[in-house]
């Protein structure tokens, strides 16, 4: 995590700086919790008052606008907290920022969750009615391929594999594809566990909306499943729900390759993504033959 001196180093200074002021705040430096693990943002939590995240890459910084009109449709009556923001978006010194409100909680480590909290998020998203919101909303898929995910999975990533990994990719995308399709809804479309935000075994928010989107819910449950266990959703969705997840929750590692070719990421971290997958496979190797 870069300590306060590498902040006071780093160009977009300014524009964090100017989200502050217009927030009204001013916090200082000592009291900024900076998080630069993302792929898309760098995230400045501030004395329990403000988050500011700072576009790392000009794609981003396009999206910015964007994906911060989700936020102010989203419904005000969910039972958990979401980031509204609270300033407008700013650029400063080439940087692309803005501020939202912060949410008291921290990620759970994976492993079983509350099942009554989780059936309660899944059940929320679900019925948020989309009505203004789609102008606004990712295309299906977005980060890791769109409408051509199969093409990117099968053309740009399954090479990458070990070649005895590379069969059971295309059976996993084999798999996924043949499913009957589902009535959309809503899709959280990045519901791993470090985007849920918990007090104790109270679900108190959840971050990251950049890629909703109306599609298959099942996207979301595999994300869920994955990180916390499928019988945590057994109180959220039936049983036919939870298996269509498990066949999409095959496409997670690969997915996640895939989104570090799309977003023009370093070879370390392609090859660690890959690395991973292969992992994956090979450990799920009785599943998928």
């Amino acid at each position: 995590m870069p300590t306060v001196v590498h902040l006071e180093q780093m160009k977009f200074l300014p524009v964090v700086k100017a989200v502050m002021t217009q927030a009204g705040l001013n916090i200082a430096m000592d009291r900024w919790d900076v998080r630069n693990s993302g792929s898309a943002h760098v995230v400045i939590n501030m004395g329990n008052q403000l988050s500011v995240r700072v576009a790392k890459t000009d794609r981003t910084a396009f999206l910015v606008a964007r994906r911060t009109e989700v936020l102010r449709r989203l419904p005000t009556n969910l039972s958990f907290e979401v980031p509204r923001p609270i300033t407008r978006v700013i650029t400063r010194n080439g940087y692309t920022a803005i501020g939202y409100t912060w949410i008291k909680g921290e990620p759970r480590n994976p492993g079983s969750a509350p099942e009554k909290a989780l059936a309660t998020l899944v059940k929320e998203i679900r019925a948020v009615d989309t009505v203004g919101m789609v102008p606004y909303l990712d295309t299906q898929h977005a980060h890791w391929g769109g409408t051509d995910w199969e093409k990117t999975l099968r053309e740009q990533v399954v090479p990458l594999l070990l070649s005895n990994n590379q069969k059971l990719a295309r059976a996993a995308i084999d798999s996924v594809l043949a499913l009957e399709p589902v009535e959309p809804t809503l899709v959280h479309g990045d519901l791993a566990g470090h985007n849920i935000l918990w007090q104790g075994d109270r679900l108190a928010g959840v971050i990251d909306w950049d890629h909703t989107t109306i599609g298959d819910p099942a996207f979301d449950l595999a994300t869920l499943g994955n990180w916390y266990g499928w019988e945590s959703l057994s109180k959220a969705v039936t049983p036919a729900e939870i298996d269509r997840a498990r066949v999409l929750s095959r496409l997670l590692a690969l997915q996640a390759v895939a989104y570090t070719l799309n977003n023009g990421m370093g070879g370390a971290i392609v090859r660690l993504a890959v690395e991973r997958a292969d992992d994956w496979l090979r450990s799920h190797r009785d599943e998928l033959t």
